[in-house]
Order: C-alpha cells, then structure tokens, then sequence
C-alpha cells in the first residue's frame, strides 16, 4: 500500500499546484546555477559555463530498489506549467508549456528556444492549454509532428473543445500547420481534455479524449469524449477500425469508457498500448488499450463521487474491462512510460508512472499480464511530476509541474572479470562442505567405490547432473564461479 495518497480534486485533475521543495537547497557540491534564456527569449543564447546541478535528495528510494551508481541532476528550471516532452533526437527535446509556449531544449548547452508558428491556444481557465507533444514515426525524414490543446471556438472562453494538429519542425519554427482533429462539440467544462498521443509500431495515432465532466457520454457512440481514438496520420480512418460500419458508433473510436486519460505509450516489447486516466475520488486506473473494449467510466469504478457518493453500479460491470492496476485513494496520475534501456536492466518492461498528487515516480513491475509490485522513488523532490521519459541513452528524464527538468542516470562501472580458481581452490570453496563430512549421502573423497559408480555414467548425465543438480545437490553447488561452458 502507498501511506499518505489521497485523492483528487472535483475539477478532474488533481487541486492547483501547492507549494514546492527548493530542491537547490539540497544540492551537493553543485555549481551555480546556470544563466540561460528565459522562456519567450529569441535567439537561445546561454553562458558557454552551463552544467547540469547534481543533486543528492530522494535518492533513498532508489538505493532501496538495490540500484547502485545513480546520479540525479536537474538540467532546467524556470520553466512555465510544462506538459509534456518528447525527445527529438538524442541531444534535444521539445517541452510544451500550458500557457501555448512550444519550447526545444539541448542537453548540451543548456539552449533553451520558443518555436514560432504555435497555433492560438485557449489557456485561461483550469485545464486548458497546450497538451501533449508526439513524433510522427518518419521524423527523421520529414520533420512532422503532432500536438494537442484546447481552443474556445467563439472566442468567449465559456466552451471548449480538444484538438490535434500536425507541423513540419523548421529551425526553430513551426509551418505548414494541418488540422488532424476536432473533438467536437464543444464543453462547458474546462477540464477532462485528455488529449494524450501516441503512434504505434504500425504508424496509427492514437489520441485520447476525456469525458470533459459529462461523465454519461464516455458510453455514447455518437461522441468522442471519453474515448481513445485510432487514426491515420492525416486525421483519416483507418479501414480496420472496430466500429467502422457500426451506425451508432463514430469511425474513429477504438476503446470507449474512460474518463480523464493523461498518458498513452505503446511498448513495442510487450506489442502493448498503455493508458494512465484520472478517476473522480479514487479510482485512477492503468489499463492496456485494445480494440473495441468498453473499461467502464462511469457503469464501473473504484472511484467515489466528490460527495462520498457511488458512481455508476460499483466496479466491476457485464461486458466491461478491469484495470490492469487501480490507485484507491487517488495519486492523481499522470503520464506512463515502459523502461527500455542500458542504465536500469534490472527495470526493463517495467512501467514508470509520475504522480501529481502524491508527488513521486512510480515503478510497476510488469510480469506475464499483471503488476506483481509497486515502489515509488524521488518522492523526496516533493513536486507534482508531470511527465516521464526514457532518453535514447536509457536515463530517465523527468518534467515537474514548478517548471524543473531532471535526469536520473547511472554510471554503470566496467565489469570486473571473476578469477579464475584452481580445481583444488574450488573444491575447497563449494564442494568440501559435503563431500568431506558426506553430508546428505554426498560421496566423500575416500569413497572409490562410489567415485567409481558415478564414473560409469555418461559425460552428459554427469555435466547434467552438476548443472541442474541431483537429489540434495543444488543446481551448480550453488557455486557462483560455475560456468555453463
């Protein structure tokens, strides 16, 4: 169980923004901060000096997961609500910023540039802002990428609606700016956007849509809030989609019955789509994607209304998808990433999860279809985390809400090659134990007919045997210098 999780607020999204940890008050042997561009400043000049500022807080929690070599350091700061990242290469990442900001960031210099070019974003009320932030799979080639934010269609700020669009990255500038999707009608409610994306190995898009507060639409066919689409790249759909041909049910729609969902990764190592969503008071879930399923928002839940009261038939509803994992109370969830990478093997397939509310990095051990633990680390930042990702040289990266970009890495030491002992000194080591007392029926030394016996066995029952273990032998003698060759 995860002590001192409570749950969120009524606006859908976890209360406002409380105060945060300085976490340069725990720095250790750090430099100064580095001088750099503020946000909004054209030209993205910094101090040739800038270094990252090493950081020893929270780093408890991952001694206690047995990782070694860790260091933790905060690469930004002065950021404005960041939302999401998305590395562009291996040197530099884009951060999207609530207010409409785009900015790109190099690990190297410390640059940190506005794009131009970002479309008008309706930004003044609770949730609503510049979203989530995706590479179209062909990158490399023609520079596209996709994003997701809030507009109020008549200019008054009373509704809104969720969108997608698509640009072509030039320099430090977006163009040719395409309409991909409208989430229309527009909502009175600012809040319950979703708006997460995400490709998959096949080269579809997948957007997430919230409920937008009018919880009954998330089983409507007819609506896309409370939904997860799949897409062409243009926006198109799919031949294949679930529901194509289904009169009652929108083209676009391959999962229904979710609420507030903030994160989606496809994991091309499990072939899994993942989705982390808000429930009301309780009840935030981690569910896998598939076709054509209902998860149950608001028929089934683990959540409460804001009054105590049920919602829906309780959790657990005919024809309906259980989480793969739920959060009761809440942790305020907010988006996933599957560990693929050098630096933690010991984490590979393993989901991380950041937390808003409960203000640490979660890591669910994935294992054949169900999460066998959880364990939570860098609580010690006390900061809500806003978005995880693994950089392409296996460092975790994480984005908090006071505007700060940290990288937790390891510094893996080269491996130490095991001696090589003789048949006598590794006699002594494991065998002696047994085989000079006859512990357990092992054959002494002495014993020649017994040696005998044994010698009249095949070689490959006797490597066999050594490998795998005979009646009270363990596997190898339990001998760690043992090798299969």
């Amino acid at each position: 169980a995860l002590a001192g999780l409570v749950a969120c607020s009524p606006a859908g999204e976890p209360e406002s923004p409380g105060k945060d940890t300085p976490d340069a008050a725990v720095t250790v042997d750090a430099p100064p901060a580095p001088e750099r561009a503020m946000p909004g400043d054209q030209g993205g000049e910094v101090a040739p000096a800038y270094a990252p500022v090493v950081l020893d807080y929270g780093l408890k929690n991952v001694a206690a997961m047995n990782i070694r070599g860790v260091r933790f350091e905060r690469l930004l700061e002065g950021l404005e609500q960041p939302w999401a990242m998305e590395f562009i290469d291996e040197r530099s990442l884009l951060i999207t910023e609530f207010p409409g900001r785009m900015q790109r960031f190099e690990l190297d210099t410390g640059v940190l540039t506005a794009l131009d070019g970002v479309p008008e974003v309706a930004s003044s009320r609770d949730q609503t802002g510049l979203l989530d932030v995706e590479l179209h799979p062909d990158f490399a080639n023609n520079r596209k990428i996709y994003f997701s934010y809030t507009v109020s269609p008549d200019a008054t700020d009373a509704y809104y609606l969720t969108v997608v669009s698509s640009a072509v990255l030039v320099d430090d500038r977006l163009e040719d700016v395409q309409s991909v999707l409208t989430a229309d009608p527009p909502g009175w409610s600012p809040s319950n956007f979703g708006g997460a994306l995400e490709f998959d190995d096949e080269g579809y898009l997948f957007v997430s849509i919230g409920d937008r507060s009018e919880e009954r639409v998330a089983q409507r066919g007819d609506r896309l809030q409370g939904k997860i689409l799949r897409l062409k790249d243009d926006g198109s759909v799919p031949a294949d989609n679930p529901f194509v041909g289904d009169p009652d049910v929108d083209d676009r729609i391959y999962a229904l019955g979710v609420r507030n969902p903030q994160g989606l990764h496809f994991d091309a190592g499990h072939g899994l789509l993942f989705e982390t969503e808000h429930g009301p008071m309780g009840g935030d879930e981690v569910n896998v994607i598939e076709r054509a399923v209902n998860y149950g928002w608001p028929v089934a839940t683990y959540g409460l209304k804001y009054t105590g009261a049920s919602v829906g038939s309780g959790t657990h509803a005919e024809g309906m998808r259980q989480p793969l994992f739920y959060f009761t109370p809440s942790i305020a969830v907010s988006p996933l990433t599957v560990y693929r990478g050098s630096q933690f093997p010991e984490w590979d397939g393993d989901l991380i999860i950041g937390t808003l509310k409960s203000r640490s990095l979660l890591r669910l051990d994935y294992d054949d279809g169900r999460i066998r633990s959880i364990h939570a680390f860098l609580g010690g930042l006390d900061q809500r985390i806003r978005d995880v990702r693994v950089g392409p040289e296996g460092a975790l990266f994480v984005l908090t809400e006071p505007g700060r970009l940290y990288r937790l890495s390891r510094e893996i030491p080269p491996a130490v090659a095991q001696p090589n002992p003789s048949g006598e000194g590794l006699y002594a080591l494991v065998c002696a134990g047994c085989h000079d007392t006859g512990a357990s029926g092992a054959p002494m030394l002495e014993d020649r007919a017994r040696w005998a016996e044994i010698a009249r066995q095949s070689r490959a029952d006797i490597e066999r045997h050594t490998l795998e273990g005979l009646g009270d032998m363990p596997e190898r003698g339990l001998c760690d210098l043992c090798t299969d060759e």
